[in-house]
């Protein structure tokens, strides 16, 4: 019973743990839609809630936004979607990351700024930037397998990130190679729409590598200030977006802990891979602190159960030792006792 009142409780627009910005997922349903696809039918494939696509500012876990990838591809039957889907995605949809791209002095400092906040955009991936006498090689990993529907998410990404850069040089330059870690989609052996040089599949790493001179060149819409505004807001956004995830893994081992009938700090604390001591302190570096979190937790609960569920059994629930301590505890929260709560609030 608690685990599924947890469920229902907890906040369904809390970032999921890996998440990506809805934005990409927008851009897949308005191209579908173009192509005369049903989106709440695609929608209820993928098992996808409308608010999560429709909202902005909404984020999606990865898993579903490769099954939308995954689901678009097969209702239009376009092995090239991925590419495709750029073409309704025009520059400032990704906000301060596009003009991260095009502020930068050269599409390599470029890179090294849109990598830095990439998180902002997508969880799921990793980029990586390095350099050797070819050129610049741009990484991206992740932890999902290669053959799986997140490798629509690396053709996507490597295509957003080349026609950024290419809006950005005024040029329309090509990569000297593109090297994918998933296999060719079957009728298809290269990827000449979009990036018009050798492309490698069942490769090692999916790697595009930008020539020396390209990589180097200057970008005619540089601007150094607002680069560094840019960059330095961005980081400002993930510190806050780090922070909130922690507050949120706290929370939901916490929740976890009701069930499992152990929520003392040492057993939360060893769920997050922390000691006692480190956890406390990364609460307190954000203005709180673990008795807080589970006396909010408690709280929260207790209103929401008041109405299904017995007060004893609400106590035991959320582990009070005793029903005396559950009662001075919810009178602190409300000023009321459960009884005097349940009969003024409004119906």
């Amino acid at each position: 019973m608690l685990a599924r009142l947890l469920s229902a409780w907890d906040n369904p627009r809390t970032m999921p743990h890996v998440s990506v910005a809805n934005l990409t997922s927008r851009g897949v349903l308005d191209f579908c839609r173009s192509r005369g696809i049903d989106i709440g039918v695609l929608l209820a494939a993928a098992e996808i809630p409308w608010e999560l696509v429709s909202v902005p500012g909404s984020r999606l876990s990865a898993e579903q936004a490769f099954a939308l990838w995954e689901k678009a591809e097969r209702a239009t039957r376009d092995p090239l979607i991925a590419e495709h889907v750029i073409s309704v995605l025009p520059f400032g949809t990704y906000r301060i990351a596009d003009y991260l791209m095009i502020t930068g002095a050269t599409p390599r400092d470029a890179l090294e700024k849109f990598i830095r906040n990439f998180p902002l955009v997508n969880g799921a991936f990793e980029l990586q930037l390095s350099s050797s006498r070819l050129g610049a090689h741009l990484e991206l990993t992740s932890r999902y397998p290669p053959e799986g529907p997140s490798r629509f998410y690396v053709e996507f990404i490597f295509s957003m990130i080349l026609s950024r850069l290419r809006l950005a040089a005024g040029l329309d330059w090509s990569p000297k190679e593109v090297c994918f870690a998933h296999p060719a989609p079957a009728g298809l052996d290269t990827y000449h729409p979009t990036f018009r040089c050798p492309t490698r599949f069942n490769q090692s790493a999916n790697r595009m590598t930008l020539e020396k001179h390209i990589a180097d060149m200057a970008l005619p819409s540089a601007n150094a200030l607002l680069s560094e505004i840019l960059d330095h807001y961005a980081q400002s956004l993930l510190k806050q977006s780090h922070k909130d995830d922690f507050l949120g893994d706290v929370r939901r081992v916490l929740g976890d802990g009701f069930s499992r009938g152990d929520i003392r700090l040492q057993t939360t604390a060893r769920k997050l891979a922390l000691s006692g001591r480190s956890l406390q302190r990364e609460l307190q570096g954000r203005g709180t602190s673990y008795r807080e979190e589970l006396d909010n937790l408690r709280r929260g609960l207790a209103l929401d159960l008041l109405t299904r569920a017995q007060i004893p059994e609400i106590a035991n629930l959320l582990q009070f030792s005793e029903l005396s301590s559950f009662h001075r505890a919810f009178r602190r929260w409300t000023g009321k006792t459960p009884r005097e709560y349940v009969r003024t609030k409004p119906s």
